[in-house]
C-alpha cells in the first residue's frame, strides 16, 4: 500500500485447505469498496494454466493428440508450410509471433474481436522462427489454443471453463470475465506522469486462451492443488505439463518450473490491463501460494514479489 496499490489479495492453502486468505486495501476508489477475500479479479496470463489443462482433458478423452498439427483444428489458421503443434503452442516454442495483433496496431483491444480477425492478424506476421527450434512466449500462441479448445468442444472457452472446471470443482468465482455471473471488473494503472488511473477492462474476445479469466487468490490457491493432486487431470497428463520439452528453458505445458525460495516448485504469472498475479505451487509440501494485486502498469511492489516473500515464509517455517 505504501508503494501505491489500491489492493492486495492473498491466499495460501496447504493439503488443499485455504489457511490464509485476506485482502488489503481497496477493489474500486471511486466507491471506497474494501477489497476482500471474494473481490474477483483478473488473472491475466494465469489463464494459459486453465488452457493448457483443457487440451490435456481433451487428449484424455481422445479427441486429440499433443502432436496434431494446429490447423486441424484451426484451419483458417496459415502455418506457412511448416508444421506447429498444439504442443509447441502450449510449451511456447510455436515461432508464431508474441501478439496477434500487427504491429502497426489499429485493434480496438477494449471492444470485442472476432476469431477472423484475430486469425487474420496471426496470419499476416511472420514465423519469429522454425517451429520447435526456439522458445519465445506468445500471447498469440494460446489464442490458437483457445480456438481449438472452441472447435473440439463444440462450446466457447468460456463455457468450457464454467463447465468442466468451475463448477465441478467448486471454484465459485473463476471463470471468463463477464460471462456465467463473473464479473469485469476494472483495475487501476500508473500513468506516464506517475498518477494512478482506473484502466478499462480488455475485451475477452481479445485474450480469450492467453488472458480472460477472473478468479480470486483463494480460488487460484485451490486450483493449484486440485490440477496437481488428480482432480482436474489423470497424473499422467499432470506428469507431462510440468515436464521441460527441449529446448526450452523453466516451462512445461502452461507452467513455469523453477526453484522458489529454495524448493522446486510450478508458477505462473499475469499481468493484464489494472491487475497482475501469481501463483505458486510446491508439490512436495501441498503448499500453495496466490496473490492477486488491482494495479498494472504497477509500481514497483509487484504480485510476484509480495507472492515469493509470503511463499518463503510458507514453506521455511518449522
Amino acid at each position: 500500500m505504501t508503494a501505491g496499490v489500491p489492493a492486495v489479495q492473498i491466499a495460501v492453502s496447504e493439503g488443499g485447505r485455504i489457511i490464509y486468505s485476506e485482502a488489503f486495501g481497496i477493489s474500486d476508489k471511486e466507491s471506497a469498496t474494501a477489497a476482500t477475500p471474494r473481490s474477483v479479479m483478473q488473472i491475466g496470463s494465469v489463464t494459459k494454466q486453465f488452457a493448457a489443462a483443457a487440451i490435456l482433458r481433451l487428449a484424455e478423452r481422445g479427441a486429440l493428440t499433443l502432436d496434431d498439427p494446429i490447423e486441424k483444428f484451426v484451419p483458417e489458421f496459415n502455418p506457412r508450410g511448416e508444421t506447429i503443434t498444439l504442443r509447441q503452442l502450449l510449451s511456447h516454442r510455436s515461432g508464431v509471433p508474441s501478439s496477434w495483433w500487427p504491429p502497426s496496431g489499429g485493434f480496438p483491444l477494449h471492444a470485442p474481436v472476432t476469431r477472423e480477425q484475430v486469425i487474420a492478424g496471426i496470419n499476416g506476421q511472420p514465423l519469429a522462427f522454425k517451429p520447435g527450434s526456439k522458445w519465445s512466449y506468445s500471447n498469440a500462441g494460446y489464442m490458437l489454443v483457445g480456438y481449438a479448445i472452441e472447435s473440439i468442444a463444440g462450446i466457447s472457452f468460456a463455457e468450457f471453463v464454467h463447465r468442466e472446471f468451475a463448477l465441478p470443482l467448486g471454484l465459485l468465482d473463476t471463470g471468463v470475465c463477464g460471462t456465467f455471473g463473473v464479473p469485469l471488473p476494472e483495475g487501476y494503472g500508473l500513468s506516464k506522469a506517475g498518477e494512478l488511473k482506473r484502466m478499462q477492462a480488455l475485451h475477452s474476445s481479445g485474450v480469450i486462451g492467453d488472458g480472460s479469466l477472473c478468479s480470486t487468490a483463494s480460488d487460484l490457491a485451490r486450483w493449484s492443488h486440485l490440477l496437481a493432486t488428480g482432480r482436474v487431470l489423470l497424473p499422467a497428463s499432470y506428469a507431462t505439463m510440468t515436464t521441460r520439452p527441449a529446448p526450452v528453458p523453466a516451462y512445461g505445458l502452461g507452467l513455469d518450473l523453477r526453484n522458489i525460495a529454495g524448493h522446486p516448485a510450478v508458477s505462473h504469472g499475469g499481468s493484464i490491463d489494472g491487475f497482475q498475479t501469481y501463483l505458486i505451487y510446491f508439490a512436495h509440501k501441498e503448499i500453495a501460494v496466490a496473490v492477486i494485486t488491482n494495479v498494472f502498469p504497477s509500481p514497483t511492489m509487484d504480485a510476484e514479489n509480495i507472492a515469493l516473500a509470503v511463499a518463503s515464509a510458507a514453506v521455511n517455517t518449522p
